[in-house]
């Protein structure tokens, strides 16, 4: 934890686009759920400066070259594999966060009746997947997963966990005519309509310039 935020510390004095104050570093997983540390840490960043004109790519690749020049991760080679890293580049050619690459391929598989209980690996946020050597020399898997701002809520509650109330929340949603996922919540049309909308940032227009000042 507090290596990432002296990484996040150093990104923000060569972007000052990125204050420092403004950064939220969250651990998911078991942690969250009160399992206390285990073998594996599990976090999201995010900021109101990550959008969605590719800012997240930039974000992850700076700390992850940080813990590789610091020795802090265990570096992909031949031998060992056990190492993914992951650069979505979420992008909106207008700038609507509706016409995002990620978001018209979650509309057009919406009704899908498997749609919904995809696995985290199936996501495409900005995400390392790999080994950090702590202080002590101890060897743990980490995941570290850069969000834009507008996902965060969503990001959060699908990390969190556990599988099983992911699954069960995101039926509950599917019988009441809703898709989520770690990205959005999403409307299903009916038969014979043709269009999903975001909520709440296309059922609420209000909404969407609240979003925007953040």
């Amino acid at each position: 934890y507090e290596s990432l935020k002296e990484e996040l510390s150093e990104f923000s004095k060569k972007h000052p686009g990125f204050k420092e104050k403004n950064w939220q570093l969250i651990q998911v997983g078991g942690a969250r759920r009160g399992k206390g540390p285990g073998h594996d840490a599990d976090f999201i960043v995010t900021h109101p400066s990550i959008k969605i004109g590719g800012e997240g790519s930039l974000v992850l690749s700076a700390i992850i070259n940080g813990f590789t020049q610091k020795r802090k991760i265990i570096p992909k080679t031949d031998e060992y594999t056990f190492y993914m890293l992951q650069l979505s580049r979420i992008r909106s050619n207008d700038g609507d966060y509706a016409t995002c690459s990620h978001i018209r391929r979650l509309k057009a598989n919406v009704r899908s009746p498997h749609s919904g209980f995809d696995n985290l690996r199936q996501d495409q946020h900005d995400r390392f997947f790999g080994a950090y050597r702590t202080l002590q020399g101890r060897i743990r898997r980490i995941d570290i997963v850069v969000v834009p701002y507008i996902e965060k809520a969503f990001a959060v509650l699908a990390w969190t966990g556990s599988v099983l109330m992911n699954r069960n929340l995101r039926q509950y949603c599917r019988d009441r005519g809703l898709h989520l996922s770690s990205h959005c919540l999403l409307t299903i049309p009916p038969y014979g309509g043709t269009k999903s909308k975001l909520v709440p940032y296309e059922t609420q227009p209000d909404w969407r310039w609240v979003s925007q000042e953040k």
